[in-house]
């Protein structure tokens, strides 16, 4: 991995960089950390403590690796969420953008790496029927010209820009879109036998079950179902389940995904785009 400077990351900022290094590499020593981020070594060992305490990684001797009982419950803050593979994240919203046709209707979860989907169907021009239950990406969908936008009604998810639960859900209940781009905090790969996954099948997952629930009513309300998820979340489990993975049409994902595990999504029916 080549030398990155990031002198300057609040804290919070900070420990998602941490968290995305240690996700990529499997473990990482306090050093090596240190210089990637541009922080100081006792900066990297308090950050490390911290998101041991947070059930996010386990400290080693002069660094820490991934643990495996990962909190369910755990995300990074909404507002620093989007820094997390943010290369990955564009180049997959750019990919999803070109999937849409003019005049389409579709729906935008709430989700950093959807709100890149939506920046870049912008860019397009496209006649589109926007629906989304992120504030933020309402945000930016306005200021940027989208001539039809729906905002879900809800209640403001705290330390977030997502609006939950009624009137919001219940609204998707009537509605019939051409596409759902689903953001996701897990993707359950269930252990392999020689001829692939085990009968249950890889699951999709947040969470809580409020986040769940709305996840479930967009795609209940959407002809195609495209799922933007970077490879980080494959392998993950959340709190609660939204849908087994079968019910989605696409996913679009970054060159890291392991390509057997690739081939075994496609032999589900599930079309994978990588990028």
């Amino acid at each position: 991995m080549g030398r990155e400077r990031e002198i300057g990351l609040i804290p919070e900022q900070r420990k998602n960089r941490i968290l995305e290094i240690v996700n990529k590499q499997g473990a990482g020593g306090v050093r090596e950390i240190a210089s990637l981020i541009g922080a100081s070594v006792s900066t990297v060992r308090r950050d490390l403590a911290e998101l041991e305490e947070r059930g996010s990684i386990k400290r080693i001797r002069g660094g820490a690796m991934l643990t495996l009982n990962v909190r369910t419950t755990f995300e990074p803050d909404s507002r620093y969420a989007s820094q997390v593979a943010a290369e990955q994240k564009e180049a997959i919203g750019r990919a999803a953008a070109e999937i849409i046709s003019d005049g389409e209707s579709v729906i935008f979860d709430s989700s950093s790496t959807v709100y890149q989907a939506a920046r870049f169907a912008l860019e397009k021009r496209s006649n589109i029927l926007a629906v989304t239950n992120d504030v933020e990406t309402a945000s930016l969908l306005t200021r940027g010209g989208a001539d039809k936008l729906q905002v879900l009604g809800g209640s403001l998810r705290p330390g977030s820009y997502t609006l939950l639960g009624d009137p919001g859900q219940e609204f998707l209940q009537r509605l019939h879109v051409e596409i759902c781009f689903l953001g996701i905090q897990a993707i359950h790969l269930p252990a392999r036998s020689a001829s692939g996954f085990k009968s249950e099948g890889p699951s999709l997952s947040d969470t809580s079950t409020e986040v769940a629930a709305m996840k479930r009513a967009m795609l209940h309300a959407a002809r195609k179902k495209v799922l933007l998820a970077d490879s980080s979340k494959f392998g993950q489990t959340a709190f609660c389940e939204v849908c087994h993975l079968d019910e989605i049409n696409t996913i679009i994902t970054d060159t890291g995904l392991d390509a057997d595990v690739k081939g075994e999504l496609e032999s589900l029916g599930v079309e994978v785009i990588t990028v």
